[in-house]
């Protein structure tokens, strides 16, 4: 706003005053108001803080309800203006950010996401065999990308193609999109097969991990490689593979069916009895897999372990009494 900086914006509060926690909120849904920048001084702020006169926590709080566009202009200043959005980014919560990932310019969002994913390759080495060692999206400064949009990621994955050349980085996301996507994945971005076949090879090794994150499209990876000898021979060897976790995916969507349709928490007793009966290993990867999307705890996780291995209430004393009483 340069020389036209508001004293206060339109909800009273001045440049060095904390924004008001639904600010943009107020601003989305209020139309009238046009221009709604003319009344928004939360680029002043963080300009402030960048020059030092202003705090973190009003810099903070002017980045979480500042509107996309004011975002984008203000990234778009310098560098070190995209830094500082950056730096939000990484540091604030997952559900705090996801908004303005669904909003601001992919232009902006790839310049936030290239030197992120730039300083990611320099250090994956220190994850050893943790999941961030091949999934730059498990790192929890990039963990709101869970949180986006499919279509936005869709679409994020088509500009990074078409218009930043950027194949590693695209293929990143593929982690992270749930299976149904990617099984309509060739619908929902309209690539050419060229464009597709070098979006998975791109993942470089990972690219035998995708059809076991998203068993649907295993068919599909047969036919766009089936001129590459060695891919496709590896694919074929890894068709029990894909079954299984196929099965296993079908067992836990059941799960979470049920629970969106009684609306009841998914219990110890309930899953135990769900499960009995079935092998070990198997069970221990529809447990995973319900723990990786939060429908059960950590403990709990490990309590249905034991109750499966030894088919015995007797093993675990102290969670016997819980599960009783909760019957």
């Amino acid at each position: 706003m340069g020389q036209n900086k508001l004293s206060k914006c339109f909800l009273d509060t001045t440049e060095t005053g904390v924004c008001v926690e639904n600010c943009r909120n107020i601003l989305s849904t209020n139309t009238w108001m046009g221009n709604y920048q003319e009344y928004c001084n939360a680029g002043d702020k963080m300009d402030s803080f960048m020059n030092g006169r202003n705090t973190f926590t009003t810099a903070v709080s002017a980045f979480l309800q500042a509107q996309p566009s004011v975002i984008d202009n203000f990234a778009s200043k310098s560098e070190n203006h995209l830094e500082l959005i950056r730096y939000f980014f990484g540091i604030c919560e997952p559900n705090q950010v996801k908004e303005h990932a669904n909003k601001i310019s992919n232009e902006i969002l790839f310049q936030i996401l290239y030197a992120d994913y730039e300083n990611y390759l320099k250090v994956r080495k220190m994850y050893g065999k943790k999941p961030e060692a091949t999934n730059y999206f498990a790192v929890k400064s990039s963990s709101f990308w869970k949180l986006v949009s499919n279509q936005k990621i869709c679409d994020m994955i088509v500009f990074l193609l078409r218009e930043k050349k950027s194949y590693s980085l695209a293929a990143q996301f593929l982690l992270i999109l749930p299976t149904e996507v990617m099984s309509e994945f060739t619908t929902l971005t309209d690539l050419s097969e060229d464009d597709e076949r070098n979006l998975y090879l791109a993942l470089e090794d990972n690219i035998y991990n995708l059809p076991l994150i998203s068993p649907k499209i295993y068919p599909h990876m047969l036919v766009l490689f089936k001129d590459n000898i060695e891919i496709f021979f590896i694919l074929e060897t890894m068709v029990e593979l894909v079954k299984r976790r196929s099965l296993i995916e079908d067992i836990t969507r059941s799960f979470i069916k049920y629970y969106k349709k009684s609306g009841h928490k998914l219990t110890i007793q309930w899953i135990y009895s769900e499960l009995y009966g079935l092998e070990y290993e198997l069970v221990v990867e529809v447990l995973d897999l319900l723990k990786e999307k939060e429908f059960i705890s950590a403990s709990e996780k490990v309590t249905l372990q034991n109750l499966l291995k030894t088919g015995s209430l007797d093993s675990l004393k102290e969670v016997k009494l819980e599960i009783l009483n909760n019957t």
